[in-house]
């Protein structure tokens, strides 16, 4: 009897250190992982966010730019007044910004960074649209997450995850007008086909 109690309280410690070493285990991981998974969980916070925009959405549509080339837009969000294109900027720090200067700054600790300003190429990209489907409403938006600042504020189609318009989130109950259902189809209608060409292995 003593030597079965002794068999079990030894497998019972075995146990006990086996989970005490997995959960160990487990704990460093996390440790070592928790600027990838804190990243991991904005962007996923940041995705969700973007999907409450419109009543529908369609993303990364290929379209031809008019000058032999081609864009690959980031999301278009259906609502009742205009057809919001919505492009995502991933940028941290602070940003400091105007409408019409031709080139923004990111600042991020003692660095700072000169990027092309990111609205003329939506300008660009709301052209390329209208030269498919018409001149229907469009609107773009920049949406920068919220590890970005504006220090001396920023244009009004910049929009944050905590300041997006309550006018551009889901609104159901109220239908579009029936020339933007029509390009709005004409959209969908593109991003299937492109779909499709990339399945088979041909160009867009």
């Amino acid at each position: 009897m003593e030597i079965l109690e002794l068999t079990d309280r030894l497998r019972f410690e075995a146990d006990v250190i086996a989970l005490a070493v997995v959960t160990l285990a487990f704990v460093i991981l996390l440790l070592l992982n928790r600027r990838r998974i804190s990243a991991s969980l904005r962007e996923w916070q940041m995705q969700r966010c973007l999907g409450r925009i419109g009543n529908e959405q369609i993303r990364d549509l290929v379209c031809e730019d008019g000058i032999d080339g081609f864009y690959k837009i980031d999301r278009l969000a259906l609502t009742a007044d205009a057809i919001l294109l919505i492009s995502y900027k991933p940028f941290g720090g602070n940003i400091y910004c105007a409408e019409r200067i031709s080139e923004w700054t990111q600042v991020v600790g003692q660095k700072s960074f000169k990027f092309e300003n990111p609205l003329f190429e939506l300008d660009n990209q709301i052209t390329a649209l209208r030269l498919l489907v018409g001149n229907v409403p469009f609107r773009g938006y920049l949406f920068f997450n919220q590890s970005a600042a504006f220090p001396k504020g920023h244009p009004d189609s910049v929009l944050k995850a905590d300041d997006i318009p309550a006018d551009i989130l889901k609104q159901a109950e109220r239908p579009p007008a029936a020339p933007i259902l029509a390009a709005w189809s004409q959209l969908r209608a593109l991003h299937s086909e492109s779909e499709s060409s990339d399945s088979l292995g041909l160009k867009t």
